[in-house]
C-alpha cells in the first residue's frame, strides 16, 4: 500500500514540475526559446535576407532544411513592451543574450530555435561579465523544472516578446 501512495505522490510531483513557459522549454536540461510563426510562402532565401539586416545574428548558413546562425548580445527594450522599469528583473534589464539559432521552414510556418543561450548582465546579488548559461539561472534542479519565480509576464513573458521581436520576419521595417 505505501509503495502504491509513494507512486501516485511522485506521479503527482512529476505531473506539476513546469517545463515550459510560453515558447521557453526545457529540452535535454536546457532552456531553449521555440516558435512556430505562420507566413505564406515564406522561403530560406527571404529569411537569410531578413535575418542579415540584423545585427545580433552572424554566420548566417543555409543548408536544404535548415539554416542555422549565432545570436550576439540580444537585448530586452522593457519599454517598447510597456513593462516599467520597477516591474521588469534586473537581469532582462541589463542582460545580453548569445548563442546559436536554427530554423526550419515548412507548408507556410517555420520554426525558429534559440539554443545554447548565454547571459551576462546584472541579477541583483552578482555581476555576471562572462557569458553564463541562461539554464543555470532560470531553471532549477539540474535544468529539469523551470523556475517559478521566471514564469511570469514580466519574466519569460518579457522574454518571448523581445526574442519574437527579432526573430519574426516583418513586412517592412517600420511594421510595429
Amino acid at each position: 500500500m505505501k509503495t502504491i501512495a509513494s507512486i501516485a505522490v511522485f506521479g503527482l510531483i512529476s505531473f506539476f514540475q513546469a517545463t515550459s513557459y510560453e515558447e521557453v522549454k526545457l529540452s535535454d536540461q536546457e532552456v531553449i526559446y521555440q516558435a512556430v510563426y505562420q507566413k505564406e510562402g515564406i522561403t530560406y532565401a527571404a529569411l537569410e535576407e531578413y535575418y542579415k539586416k540584423n545585427k545580433h545574428f552572424s554566420n548566417l548558413k543555409v543548408a536544404t532544411n535548415e539554416m542555422t546562425f549565432d545570436i550576439k548580445d540580444l537585448t530586452v527594450d522593457y519599454l517598447k513592451f510597456q513593462f516599467s522599469q520597477v516591474e521588469t528583473p534586473l537581469l532582462l534589464q541589463t542582460g545580453k543574450f548569445s548563442g546559436k539559432g536554427s530554423v526550419s521552414v515548412r507548408d507556410g510556418r517555420y520554426r525558429v530555435t534559440f539554443s545554447k543561450i548565454m547571459v551576462t548582465g546584472e541579477i541583483g546579488y552578482k555581476s555576471i561579465k562572462e557569458p553564463e548559461p541562461f539554464t543555470g539561472l532560470c531553471s532549477k534542479n539540474n535544468g529539469t523544472q523551470l523556475s517559478q519565480d521566471w514564469m511570469k509576464p514580466n519574466s519569460f513573458g518579457l522574454l518571448c516578446k523581445a526574442f519574437a521581436d527579432n526573430f519574426e520576419l516583418k513586412e517592412t521595417d517600420d511594421d510595429w
